[in-house]
């Protein structure tokens, strides 16, 4: 009966170790970018003249001294929330150290564009055209006060 009881404690133990494991193992949550991280700590006034497109949903505002190669603001219309906004890093994922490796948009655009090879890419959540291509534009968080100001941070 004991061999029995170490038996299963053994393999509990096993199964126990393997699903730790496992779970640490498949973090998918977080991607890792090559980008260089500069620190990002960034107001923006909507009430501010510079800041207009950004009073209607699908405005856009491109910070140009900001983020690694500028961050790119774009007011969304997202799950019901009329002021969702969201910040993505100018620099395309995969080409950011070439000098063409810049995302560009224009109002009215739904997708951002790769200067290097013109990879698109949503404007709604950053994620790829090509399922193919896994990496998204990288997002910085953004907070909206409701009113008047938006705060985008890393």
């Amino acid at each position: 009966m004991s061999k029995i009881v170490d038996v299963l404690k053994n393999k509990t133990l096993a199964v126990s170790a393997a699903t730790i494991w496992l779970f640490s193992a498949c973090n998918t949550s977080a991607v890792q970018y090559d980008i260089p991280e500069p620190f990002v700590d960034q107001t923006i006034y909507v009430s501010d003249p510079s800041s207009f497109n950004l009073t209607v949903v699908g405005g856009q505002l491109l910070l140009p001294n900001a983020g690694h190669a500028g961050i790119l603001v774009y007011r969304r219309y997202f799950e019901g929330q009329f002021y969702d906004f969201a910040a993505y890093e100018a620099a395309c994922p995969a080409h950011w150290a070439d000098g063409c490796g810049v995302l560009e948009s224009s109002s009215g655009d739904f997708y951002f564009t790769c200067g290097c090879d013109q990879h698109q890419y949503q404007l709604l959540d950053g994620q790829s055209l090509d399922t193919n291509f896994l990496l998204p534009v990288k997002e910085y968080r953004c907070t909206y006060d409701g009113v008047n100001i938006i705060r985008i941070t890393n």
